[in-house]
């Protein structure tokens, strides 16, 4: 960084000296014209034409630079804004003054061109947002500075315009004298300002807004002091605060703008900065001096941050693409605000008094917040954490684009040496002599070598693949850093120059490859390729390199680039060329990307799958298995790696699985259910504290979103496989126990008959509802037996009719077994008949239209239940102490009947 700024040491201090006589020279011009008593309206006509021509300037200065050179432009614009100024002594007419104004604006809008591309030639992607902070600072130390210079001479006389012309001459001599190159520019398509505004309507009327405010309020503030007698050496101070706070403000804003709302934020500076201004009148007319400077500068560095602010506010909006094409069109909008806003203001402060532009900039600035509210009604504000960063800007200069850390960086080319230009020269001659030369080069001096090798290649004729085979017989040691520099003069040679090195040399290739992928992102998925088939075993530390740089964009990636986001295809891609050239490592090369980019889980797993299927069926055809012995064994591997480096995507994965193979659906389910509460609850009987009760407490709540998480789970499955409902929530069941119930009133209901007449697919065949209760809850009872009780209500309660098939399922397994122990569905000191009780209140409260059939079911299964049955169920019938019928029997029935 200290390199570069010293480099950059004769443009900065000409852009220090120059803004020093352009901070002269914007409050000379309005006091002379006071002086010279024009009219408040003429003189803010003649500001007002300095944007105009910064305008026209801004649309032909960069063909200018092409045309001419960095240093001829900047030579010739400082010569212009010389003579202008310097014609200012000439006559006091409002005619000529207005014209050399356009004449200043234009020169100025090439200055900042030529300028600013210069510095942004010179930065790196880390250095720019550096120098373009010491850039500003430069001009507005500059600006602060030359308020100050008005002191040295009396306005009324000539003096000063002669100085102003001095320091633009010795502007002009350090850029002159430095033996710097100038650097190439780039003409920039921009943006059309209606299409802008479509993006970011707000950040094209704060643009407009600001150059309104800005302008007025910098060009007429010596108009203004002049009605309050603010003179001499008081009008230095006066404008210095103004300055002073558009460059303090902007670290408060800034860093308020990145932590808040950013429109937000914009509404509060409008509405404090009107009140400011207001002020300012009061104590204007009281003759409060310290008061007046303290909230002009208040408001004067509130104003400058609204350029910045609505920079920010579009780029949000923008993709980055569009970011430098789209500042064509913002600094646009803000140079018609600028040449509205002088003249506009004089108009109101001619009628009624000098006073009145506060009131001007206080109505300007309330229009543009009830359009901030509006616009923060209509549209969702960003994430804070997705806002554009605040970048300090002075409104006084246009933006240097490519210096914006916000904006897409571009490395430009740098310069051929003498030797690169002189191969190239004898290479479009004789092509032969080329090469040799390129190979003298790379063994003499292997640090020029690469760069002649890869300039060579560019010569159309050039047998470019006959080159890199000379270039590493005489220079093997050096065929690593060859092959990437001719790679990256001739990508689509890529393919073959990499192959080739990998017949040469392939335990290499793997790191050449990685990293012409990581430089080049177009060649990724080609490399890969050519990574994985010179070396298979390397396809997982491929796919694990590939998957970090991924992740790594995908995370930088801003909320307006990700509707273009690729990243997603590319991992997908990676992986399928990978699978493709090492098959045996296709599930540690899908955990591998899963892992960094956990949002590919799903499409992963869907093109596994697919390349799992096909291998499958081909080990079929060629083996003649019979279908129903293909081992899906692979997939449920996939979602078990995948639930243990994704969690929250697994569920998605399963559902992608099963819907692909609806026949591993129990097994996936098992796998997926099995990581469902992995942490068991468990407490200690012997000394509990209130910290233990807490943590009891923590662990029902976390079983109650267990069993949420396993119905949620059966719910998905089934929508995927619906012909595999009962395996998917049996095995759900068993891996979950306490999920029985709720699984079970899911599946339960399910169970139903189309309107048509035709059964639910889900137990398609010859079966009734009743029957696939029946079905549910002996599957069920099987996988979770302590939970029979609860799966036989659940189920009751969902399909009512089917409540005495179910209990009689449930009466039949009420048995002793054959050694005198007790059935484990009631194991305690419950007996047969005790459990047939249970079995018939749950029921009956389940369904209680059915109680009848549940007791008959019951009594029939369990005989010497039945007295016992009978009474439970006669307790039942009794008239509620309001007087209305038990439900049970409800309507004419009398508890006799």
């Amino acid at each position: 960084m200290r390199s570069t700024l010293l480099s950059l040491l004769s443009l900065l201090i000409s852009s220090m000296i120059l803004f020093l006589g352009v901070g002269l020279m914007n409050v000379l011009v309005p006091v002379r014209m006071g002086l010279e008593g024009m009219a408040t309206d003429t003189i803010g006509m003649v500001l007002s034409l300095y944007f105009v021509g910064m305008l026209i300037g801004a649309f032909y200065s960069k063909q200018l630079v092409q045309r001419v050179g960095h240093i001829r432009t900047f030579a010739g614009s400082v010569a212009i804004e010389a003579i202008c100024i310097l014609a200012f002594a000439l006559d006091a007419d409002p005619w000529l003054w207005g014209g050399l104004r356009i004449l200043l604006g234009f020169s100025q809008a090439c200055l900042l061109t030529a300028m600013e591309s210069w510095l942004s030639d010179s930065a790196s992607e880390d250095t720019r947002g550096k120098i373009l902070a010491v850039y500003h600072g430069c001009v507005l130390v500059g600006l602060f500075g030359g308020q100050f210079l008005i002191g040295v001479a009396d306005p009324a006389e000539d003096k000063l315009f002669i100085i102003v012309g001095i320091l633009f001459s010795l502007a002009a001599l350090p850029v002159l004298f430095s033996r710097a190159q100038a650097p190439s520019i780039e003409a920039v398509v921009p943006m059309s300002i209606v299409a802008l505004f479509r993006i970011s309507p707000l950040g094209v009327a704060s643009c407009l807004v600001a150059g309104i405010v800005y302008s007025a309020l910098f060009n007429l503030l010596p108009v203004f002091a002049a009605e309050y007698q603010i003179v001499g050496f008081q009008l230095s101070v006066f404008m210095g605060c103004a300055i002073f706070g558009a460059f303090i403000l902007q670290f408060p804003v800034g860093y308020l703008s990145d932590r808040f709302d950013r429109r937000t934020v914009l509404f509060v500076l409008l509405i404090i900065s009107s009140v400011a201004g207001l002020a300012v009148i009061p104590l204007a007319k009281a003759g409060m001096i310290v008061g007046i400077f303290v909230l002009t500068g208040l408001t004067a560095g509130i104003i400058a941050c609204f350029y910045p602010l609505s920079i920010a506010e579009a780029f949000d909006k923008l993709k980055r693409s569009e970011m430098v094409s789209a500042m064509g069109s913002m600094l646009l909008a803000f140079g018609i605000g600028g040449a509205v806003g002088p003249y506009t203001g004089s108009l109101i402060m001619e009628l009624f008094g000098g006073a009145t532009l506060f009131y001007f900039l206080a109505v300007s600035q309330m229009l543009l917040a009830l359009f901030t509210l509006y616009r923060m009604t209509v549209r969702k504000a960003l994430p804070i954490a997705e806002q554009e960063g605040f970048v300090m800007q002075g409104a006084a200069i246009s933006t240097a684009l490519d210096l914006d850390p916000r904006t897409e960086y571009i490395e430009p080319e740098a310069p051929l040496s003498q030797e690169a230009e002189a191969a190239i020269t004898i290479a479009e001659s004789d092509p032969a002599a080329a090469v040799k030369m390129a190979r003298a080069m790379v063994i003499n001096n292997p640090e020029k070598g690469a760069e002649v090798a890869a300039a060579v290649a560019t010569v159309p004729g050039i047998d470019v693949m006959r080159l890199y085979e000379v270039l590493k017989e005489a220079a093997p040691y050096q065929i690593l850093e060859t092959t990437q520099a001719i790679v990256k003069a001739k990508p689509d040679l890529a393919g073959e120059l990499v192959s080739q090195l990998a017949e040469w040399y392939p335990q290499q290739v793997v790191a050449v490859a990685i990293e012409i992928g990581r430089v080049l992102p177009e060649l990724r998925i080609e490399m890969a390729r050519i990574a994985a088939d010179s070396a298979p075993e390397s396809a997982t530390q491929v796919a694990e390199y590939y998957s970090r740089v991924i992740a790594e964009e995908r995370e930088a990636v801003r909320p307006a680039d990700r509707e273009s986001d690729t990243s997603e295809v590319d991992a997908l891609n990676i992986v399928s060329e990978l699978w493709e050239a090492s098959p045996e490592q296709a599930l540690d090369v899908a955990a591998a990307m899963v892992d960094a980019v956990p949002e590919t889980a799903v499409s992963v797993a869907e093109e596994y799958i697919a390349n799992a299927m096909h291998e499958q069926q081909e080990s079929v055809h060629e083996n003649n298995f019979p279908d129903d012995e293909v081992d899906y064994q692979s997939t449920v591997d996939l979602v078990a790696r995948i639930s243990e480096i994704a969690p929250e995507q697994a569920l998605d994965v399963a559902v992608a699985v099963v819907e692909a193979i609806p026949d591993s659906a129990a097994d996936v389910a098992a796998e997926v259910a099995g990581n469902i509460g992995d942490d068991e609850i468990g407490t200690d009987d012997s000394d509990t504290t209130t910290d233990d009760v807490e943590t009891v407490v923590g662990d029902v709540s976390e079983a109650g979103s267990d069993n949420e998480a396993a119905v949620e789970l059966v719910q998905r499955l089934s929508e995927a496989a619906p012909d595999n409902v009962l395996d998917i929530a049996a095995a759900v069941v068993e891996a979950v126990p306490d999920s029985a119930a709720g699984v079970a009133a899911e599946v339960a209901g399910n169970i139903t008959d189309n309107e048509d007449g035709s059964e639910s697919s889900v137990w398609a065949g010859d079966s009734s509802d009743n029957e696939a209760a029946v079905e549910l809850t002996q599957r069920l009872s099987e996988a979770a037996p302590d939970n029979v009780l609860d799966v036989a209500a659940a189920i009751a309660e969902a399909l009512p009719e089917s409540a005495g098939d179910v209990a009689a399922e449930v009466a039949s397994n009420i048995t002793d077994n054959e050694d005198g122990t007790e059935s484990s569905v009631w194991a305690g000191d419950s007996s047969d008949n005790e459990a047939a009780v249970e079995l018939t209140q749950r029921l009956s409260e389940a369904a209680p239209d059915n109680v009848l059939d549940v007791a008959a079911a019951i009594a029939e299964a369990l005989p010497e239940s039945a007295g016992d049955v009978a009474a439970e169920v006669a307790s039942n019938i009794t008239d509620n102490e309001d007087g209305t019928e038990s439900s049970v029997w409800a309507g004419d029935s009398s508890d006799n009947e």
